[in-house]
């Protein structure tokens, strides 16, 4: 018969003797799925609208207010480090919702990558500034200062809300209140009695203070819903204003003053603290006076008195945690054990996410890429499968002379992951941190790059310079977190530390000592993860031959550099890399930690299998199987052995049976059988 199923004069097709290992193959899931970044950093309570990009365009794009959106990654370790000081600043700004909002977007995710690179966000964290009712396509405003203060936040914010109201009037909201300090002429105070005010009151404060413009935002929305007719204006301090301040008999400095339009009423607040708070609760208090006068009805003064949540300045502290401590093994996962699967992760990460997200890749940034990809091709301790896609992504890559679009760049990993299978593994193995948001990708591609120094010298092909200088351009282009890639610059002293390498062991030096001072720079940091806290790498613990006679702070004299290199190939060698985190085994001669004395590793912390630290693999196990995997085969030879017996029975042996003497007496009684009549 033509199906292979069908046995054919009593001898199994070739196609079924393989059954059995058709259905292992099958039940065996491709290794290398991509998950990308950690936890949002912000949720519902912080007051910052979380957006994606379902949602994004229908808030900014469609919106009668203006809007700080944070872009964001939730691996970036300064974003971690600037999370509580946005919270802070959303908190402190939440009553001036109604002119301005706070939002945040995590470009970590994948989902919202789309987004990020239509925004153009090349860095995080970066601010941008939208108008009300901007237009699809309008990249915002980026904030262009680095600092990473409140103060200084919220003073770009107002700047900003000034600029629209002085430069571009017709993108500010109709109903904001006026920030731009009133002109005055005289004792007269222009266009301040447009609107038919009752009363105003005259905040009178120096040229580049903001602290006016916070007070009316403070009060706008309250002024706003309640129909208060009271108009607030900012008077500075200059030779304009002379005449009427000495009218108002006030002093040259920040004074907060209530007139009319005739200035019959005067009310000078001479005891106020001039700061936001004094002012903002002298304001209340004179409407609360001037009720009547106001047209101020009961339930007005309720609202008025009533404490809104957006009245606090303080931002309530985190909630303490009993804080973990990392076991032994632990320790020795995160820091003295390399994981091909988190390799093969932060690979594709740093291509389909880091790289992906610039809009166009061109003139150098393109270059870079092409240098990147040619030393992954070249020195990455890959597996099979990783080794045919890093080849054709060079050439993929290296077919592009001009330009390379990112939204291309994703389209062809996506398509050669579905014809190929190439996924990363889902979680992080040796660079999971106690959160989401700590290890996970600056881990793994620390772990890449020191992969690729190792391995390049255990090959000694090339220029000595070639994989440190090709991760100095892929930080200084495409690493997300910029305040990172500016200290690693900063660090290897704009690339001038590589006229140190002679040899490719200098190499290998000179990223393990860039390494070491950068966890030195951050030890403490909030983005230092509190279970893997960040120490010398190694300690003496673990390699105590790797310390010299010398001590020192200065992460160089103190060592014995021999060693450390000894140390160094020993971890991140292709051979010595665990296959742990990967659904089937196909790396190469096995896995093991840096070798180490025995007696240190087999502390009386936990027992660990020793075994896994030293060169030779264990005897006792199989190759590619694990116990697990062998019950598995078992299982279904069993079940692939019982559906031929099966197939063998209907379609041979019921013939055989159906044609015997004992069948055919059987069908002669049946047909004789008067209860069923004639057949």
């Amino acid at each position: 018969m033509a199906s292979s199923f069908l046995l054919t004069g009593g001898v199994l097709s070739p196609l079924l003797l393989q059954l059995p290992l058709l259905l292992l193959f099958l039940l065996l899931p491709s290794t290398l799925e991509v998950s990308l970044g950690g936890s949002p950093l912000y949720n519902q309570d912080d007051k910052i609208l979380i957006l994606n990009t379902t949602n994004f365009q229908p808030n900014i794009c469609s919106s009668s207010k203006a809007w700080v959106v944070e872009f964001y990654s939730s691996w970036c370790g300064h974003c971690i480090h600037f999370a509580p000081t946005f919270k802070e600043f959303a908190a402190d700004v939440f009553a001036w919702r109604e002119v301005i909002s706070v939002a945040a977007i995590d470009c970590a995710m994948e989902e919202n990558m789309p987004t990020c690179r239509e925004y153009e966000v090349m860095g995080y964290p970066s601010l941008k500034f939208f108008t009300p009712n901007t237009p699809t396509g309008d990249m915002g405003i980026e904030r262009q200062s680095r600092e990473k203060t409140v103060p200084a936040i919220k003073k770009d914010m107002i700047e900003f809300i000034t600029d629209l109201q002085i430069k571009k009037s017709e993108k500010a909201g109709r109903n904001w209140p006026s920030l731009v300090p009133a002109s005055v002429s005289g004792l007269e105070i222009l266009h301040i009695w447009d609107q038919n005010p009752t009363l105003a009151v005259l905040l009178i404060e120096e040229a580049n203070s903001t602290m006016g413009s916070e007070v009316i935002l403070d009060l706008s929305s309250t002024v706003t819903k309640l129909k208060v007719p009271l108009v607030m204006a900012k008077i500075e301090i200059n030779a304009e204003s002379d005449q009427l301040l000495q009218k108002l008999t006030v002093p040259k400095q920040p004074s907060l003053v209530a007139i009319s339009r005739d200035f019959s009423t005067l009310e000078v607040f001479p005891s106020t603290a001039a700061t936001r708070v004094g002012w903002t609760g002298a304001i209340k208090d004179f409407i609360w006076r001037k009720s009547s006068e106001l047209s101020l009805n009961n339930q007005m003064l309720a609202d008025l008195s009533q404490k809104k949540p957006e009245d606090s300045l303080n931002v309530q502290p985190l909630n303490s945690k009993a804080q973990k401590t990392a076991t032994r093994k632990e320790l020795i996962n995160r820091r003295y054990k390399v994981f091909t699967s988190d390799l093969e992760k932060a690979v594709i990460y740093s291509i389909s996410h880091e790289v992906a997200q610039h809009s166009s890749i061109s003139g150098h940034t393109l270059q870079t890429l092409l240098q990147y990809v040619t030393v992954l091709e070249k020195f990455f301790p890959a597996r099979i499968e990783m080794s045919v896609f890093l080849r054709d992504l060079h050439s993929w890559v290296n077919m592009h002379q001009d330009t390379i679009r990112g939204e291309d760049l994703s389209s062809w990993m996506e398509s050669y992951q579905g014809r190929h299978g190439i996924r990363a593994s889902k979680d992080w193995v040796g660079c999971r941190g106690s959160e989401d948001q700590f290890g996970g990708y600056p881990c793994g591609l620390w772990s890449v790059w020191h992969a690729l120094t190792i391995n390049q010298a255990n090959l000694a092909e090339g220029d000595p310079k070639e994989v440190m200088n090709a991760m100095k351009s892929f930080i200084q282009e495409f690493f997300g977190c910029r305040d990172c890639a500016r200290h690693f610059d900063q660090a290897i002293e704009g690339g001038k530390a590589f006229d140190e390498i002679e040899n490719y062991n200098d190499a290998v030096l000179l990223l393990w000592k860039t390494h070491n001072r950068a966890n030195f720079r951050l030890a403490g940091d909030i983005s230092e993860d509190p279970v893997f806290p960040k120490l010398v790498f190694p300690s003496k613990e673990f390699c105590s031959g790797c310390y010299g006679a010398l001590t020192g702070t200065n992460l160089w004299d103190e060592f014995d550099r021999i060693k450390v290199v000894e140390f160094l190939k020993n971890l991140y060698s292709k051979e010595k890399l665990s296959s742990q985190g990967l659904t089937s085994d196909t790396t190469a001669d096995g896995h093991a930690l840096a070798v180490a004395p025995l007696a240190q590793i087999d502390g009386n912390f936990e027992h660990l299998d020793v075994s896994n630290f030293k060169k030779k693999e264990n005897s006792t196990s199989f190759v590619f199987f694990n116990g697990a995997d062998i019950s598995i085969c078992f299982l279904l030879w069993f079940v692939s052995a019982l559906l031929l017996l099966l197939i063998y029975l209907k379609f041979i042996a019921g013939k055989k049976f159906s044609n015997s003497h004992f069948f055919s007496n059987l069908k002669r009684k049946t047909s004789m059988n008067p209860l069923l009549g004639k057949v």
